[in-house]
């Protein structure tokens, strides 16, 4: 798998997870997130540190692994 393609496939995850839990991308901002930045991530466009991973799984109450957890 190329990076590209891991980058995307956990940004769709982080997306997949973001709206079963009713958010916008406007909303992720009160976790700490830069709007923009967000929208990058949820693109495959960034490629993640673990305090935005640890952020990320905080505001939807799961865990990191939860989150790279990809098909």
């Amino acid at each position: 798998m190329t990076e590209a393609r891991l980058l995307k496939l956990v940004g769709k995850r982080i997306r997949q997870l973001r709206l079963e839990r009713g958010f916008t991308q406007e909303q992720m901002t009160r976790f700490g997130l830069d709007y923009k930045y967000y929208q990058r991530i949820e693109y495959g466009q960034k490629n993640l540190s673990l305090r935005t991973l640890h952020k990320i799984a905080r505001a939807f109450e799961t865990s990191i692994s939860e989150l790279l957890r990809i098909e």
